[in-house]
């Protein structure tokens, strides 16, 4: 895991604080797995494209227009996986690399250097949980965000740290089974202890399904039975979502459109779909 790449970096773990002025352009970058991931293919399909648009689905953006928004989120990614097959893209001897690149893969230091070069102030959202639940404890997760984190502040960037979006699996009583409770927790502390932004969304997304009921949430389904990944309606869903928490996290400076009516139905748990 990166914790054991990392043992000879020393980083600053204090809360770094950015100061831009009035109307600073904005850039967002996004970091995660399949439910942050632009769904391309079966088993895929993330909140991603309902926050940035896309013109694979017809998505409409949240952001105002000329807003960079880039989502580097991979399908099956780790907190592990993203940097040891090359999708963080970091030189030197801080990581090791396995030099097989997917084509056309967005990487992260990449994208995030550019952004910063041309004078944006710079989000960077970092969601996982789906897959490091399958192979490790949260506290190792915790140990990989820390080293994310810190990375991120080194190249000028500002990491918010996401909450694992809700599977939506019921219980017969139509409460939500979650068993990504313990890593939504690991994120919250490791945002406490770096004193970075927080997006709840895992609270917010079972609240919001709870209020829903299995049909209604079920029809936010990448397929029938697939209650991880999203379609295009709950790509736009859980893409307001987000850019309604960013925004109550960073009131009045984000480059934010507002959907009033979409923001009013999660707001009370009433479909849209």
């Amino acid at each position: 895991m990166l914790r054991q790449l990392c043992t000879s970096v020393l980083f600053l773990l204090l809360p770094v604080v950015f100061a831009f002025q009035p109307g600073t352009p904005t850039a967002f970058v996004l970091v995660g797995d399949s439910t942050t991931a632009n769904g391309t293919t079966v088993n895929s399909g993330g909140w991603g494209n309902g926050f940035c648009g896309s013109s694979y689905n017809n998505t409409p953006s949240s952001l105002a227009p000329d807003t960079p928004c880039i989502n580097t989120a991979k399908n099956g990614a780790t907190t592990g996986s993203f940097v040891a097959d090359g999708s963080w893209n970091i030189s030197g001897s801080w990581f090791h690399h396995i030099h097989e690149f997917t084509p056309n893969l967005p990487l992260l230091v990449a994208n995030i250097q550019e952004q910063v070069a041309a004078g944006r102030r710079t989000l960077v959202t970092i969601q996982f949980g789906h897959n490091d639940m399958k192979i490790a404890p949260p506290e190792s997760m915790g140990a990989n965000l820390t080293v994310m984190v810190n990375q991120i502040r080194t190249l000028g960037a500002e990491p918010v740290l996401v909450t694992s979006l809700t599977r939506r699996t019921f219980f017969a009583n139509g409460t939500i089974q979650d068993l990504l409770g313990p890593w939504a927790d690991e994120t919250i502390l490791i945002s406490q202890q770096l004193g970075t932004h927080l997006i709840d969304l895992h609270s917010t997304s079972i609240t919001y399904c709870t209020k829903l009921g299995p049909d209604a949430s079920h029809r936010l389904n990448r397929t029938p039975d697939d209650n991880t990944h999203l379609n295009t309606n709950g790509t736009i869903v859980f893409g307001r979502m987000v850019a309604d928490l960013l925004n109550a996290s960073f009131p009045n400076e984000l480059p934010i459109i507002p959907n009033p009516g979409l923001t009013y139905n999660e707001t009370n748990g009433i479909p849209s779909y």
